[in-house]
C-alpha cells in the first residue's frame, strides 16, 4: 500500500481494529482502569523542578491551570526523535493559538545539565532551516522535571508508556484529550474555539473499550458466531462512522480469519462500500482492501472486484489532485486483477497525470509494468 493511500487510515479510530485483532490473538485489554486518569478527569497540578524555556519570559510557570485558558502537557526527551521532530510543529501552535490563550508545557524527566546542552543542537524548523533547539523552542514552555513527579501524575497515572504524549487540558481545568501531539490539531483548536465535546468523546471511548472487552471475550473462547452477532450489534449502535468504518473493517477480517463463506464477506463489503459512499477516500481504502483479499486469493469471486470498480467510478471525480490519482491508480489495479488491463492502462495514465511527487515515481513504474504486459513498448 502507498504512503498516500494508507494516510486514510488516520481518519479511522485505529484502536478499533488493534483491540479487535489483539483480541483475537489472546492478548489481554489495555483499557485504562476507572480509577485512573482519563479524559475527563481533573488535571494534576503541575510541581516542575526546571523551567528552561518560557516564551521569552512571557508565559507564566504554571503550576495551577487558570480558568478560561487551555494547556497541552507534552512529554519528551533529548533521546526521542519523535519529540524533537514535533518541536517546530509546537512552536507554531503556541505562536497561532498564544492569544487565544493557549499555552504548551513540554515536560522531559532527564537531568537539567542533559536538557541545557541539547538545546545547542541544530534541528530543521517548520521550513526546512536548521536551527538551534534552543531558538526553535523558544516560543513555548520546555521543561524538565527529573524527580519524575509530573510523569507519575500524569503518564503513569493515564496508563501511557509511550512519547511524545499530549495531554489537552481545557478551560475548566479537565483532561479534554491524551495522544500524540502531531495528531492534535482540529482537536486543540476545537477546544480552544469551545466546540469540543468532551461527552461525546468519553462515549466513543467507552463504546470502543465495550466493543474490545465484548468481542475479545468471545473470539478468546472461538464463539464466531456470538462474535460477528455482537459486531452487527455494534455497527448498529456506532454513531461515528469512523467507528461503524473500522467495525466493519474487523468483521472482514473476522470472517476471512474464520472461513466464513465468502458471499457472507462479499455482503459485508458491499455494505462498507454503501457506508461509507459519500466518502470518496474511505471508498478508497475500501477498494484497495478489496483488491489485497482478492490478489491473495482470500476471495476468489470477481462480484467483490467489479463491486469495488463501480463504487470507485462513482467517486473518483468528488475529489482532485493526489487524492484523485490515488484513486485511479486503485482502479488500475482491480481492473488488471480481473484482466482488464487494457482499461487499467487508461486508469493509470490518469494516476500519473495527477500524481505528485510522492507517488509519481510509483505509479509510473505500475503503468510500465500494465503496458509490458500488453506489448506496449515506451
Amino acid at each position: 500500500m502507498s504512503f498516500v493511500r494508507s494516510i486514510i487510515l488516520a481518519s479511522i479510530p485505529a484502536v478499533v481494529i488493534i483491540a479487535l485483532v489483539s483480541a483475537w490473538m489472546g492478548q489481554p485489554s489495555t483499557a485504562v482502569a476507572a480509577d485512573k486518569l482519563d479524559v475527563g478527569s481533573k488535571a494534576p497540578k503541575l510541581d516542575i523542578e526546571h523551567w528552561v524555556q518560557t516564551g521569552g519570559g512571557k508565559l507564566p510557570k504554571t503550576t495551577e491551570f487558570e480558568s478560561g485558558k487551555v494547556y497541552v502537557v507534552e512529554f519528551w526527551a533529548t533521546w526521542c526523535g519523535p519529540c524533537v521532530q514535533t518541536m517546530p510543529h509546537l512552536a507554531e501552535l503556541q505562536t497561532l493559538y498564544g492569544e487565544k490563550g493557549l499555552q504548551i508545557i513540554s515536560i522531559s524527566s532527564e537531568k537539567l545539565d542533559v536538557v541545557e546542552q541539547f538545546m545547542d543542537n541544530e534541528i530543521a524548523d517548520a521550513s526546512g532551516k536548521k536551527q538551534k533547539v534552543s531558538e526553535i523552542t523558544k516560543a513555548y514552555s520546555l521543561t524538565t522535571d527529573p524527580d519524575g513527579s509530573s510523569e507519575e501524575a500524569y503518564m503513569l497515572a493515564a496508563n501511557q508508556d509511550g512519547i511524545p504524549c499530549a495531554f489537552i487540558v481545557g478551560k475548566d481545568a479537565k483532561i479534554e484529550w491524551i495522544g500524540h501531539p502531531g495528531e492534535m490539531d482540529e482537536i486543540l483548536a476545537s477546544v480552544l474555539d469551545g466546540e469540543w465535546d468532551r461527552d461525546a468523546y468519553i462515549a466513543e471511548k467507552k463504546l470502543i473499550e465495550e466493543i474490545q472487552t465484548t468481542i475479545g471475550g468471545l473470539t478468546r473462547k472461538k464463539k464466531f458466531p456470538e462474535a460477528l452477532a455482537a459486531l452487527d450489534g455494534f455497527i448498529a449502535k456506532a454513531k461515528d462512522p469512523r467507528i461503524q468504518f473500522g467495525l466493519y473493517k474487523s468483521k472482514i477480517e473476522l470472517q476471512l480469519s474464520t472461513s466464513a463463506v465468502e458471499s457472507d464477506v462479499i455482503k459485508t463489503f458491499e455494505q462498507l462500500f454503501a457506508s461509507c459512499a459519500e466518502e470518496p477516500l474511505f471508498v478508497g481504502d475500501v477498494a484497495w482492501t478489496a483488491y489485497e483479499k482478492f490478489s491473495e486469493k482470500k476471495i476468489r469471486s470477481k462480484q467483490l472486484i467489479q463491486t469495488a470498480i463501480a463504487a470507485i467510478q462513482k467517486v473518483r471525480d468528488r475529489v482532485q489532485g493526489a487524492d484523485q490519482a490515488n484513486l485511479y491508480d486503485t482502479l488500475a489495479h482491480l481492473q488488471h486483477s480481473i484482466g482488464e488491463t487494457k482499461l487499467a492502462i487508461e486508469s493509470e495514465i490518469k494516476a500519473v497525470k495527477l500524481s505528485d511527487e510522492s507517488t509519481k515515481l510509483e505509479f509510473q513504474a505500475y503503468l510500465d509494468e500494465l503496458q509490458a504486459a500488453k506489448g506496449i513498448k515506451k
